[in-house]
């Protein structure tokens, strides 16, 4: 398992775990993790503007101890299982545009792109 990154436009958004590196292009292709980029913002602004490319790439060292420690914490409060998998740690500050709501750095990820399985 390898920590990978999203990024757009430079800036890494998104920390993930897949087996490989196709899987993890496959997670960013798929429409439901898109849409919630479009939808989940950051400093007023939208993600991803559903135009721009997202980039994959292995997450550096302090992304990937920020996915661990998301991670981590969410297995102390009991949002997941130790043994779950598809955990999304956010690298920046995240408001959800449909509702302005402060949705912190953390999201399990959506069943579509937790099934694991090619799209």
């Amino acid at each position: 398992m390898t920590v990978y990154v999203a990024e757009i436009k430079g800036r890494g958004v998104a920390a993930f775990d897949a087996d490989t590196g196709s899987e993890a292009e496959r997670l960013v292709r798929d429409r439901v993790f898109r849409d919630d980029l479009m939808v989940l913002a950051s400093g007023g602004l939208p993600l991803w503007d559903g135009v721009t490319d997202i980039e994959v790439r292995p997450a550096r060292p302090d992304e990937e101890a920020k996915w661990r420690a998301s991670r981590a914490k969410a297995i102390r409060r009991g949002n997941i299982e130790a043994n779950d998998v598809g955990w999304i740690a956010f690298l920046v500050a995240l408001t959800d545009r449909r509702s302005g709501d402060r949705s912190g750095r953390e999201a399990r990820r959506s069943m579509a792109a937790r099934r694991r399985a090619p799209i």
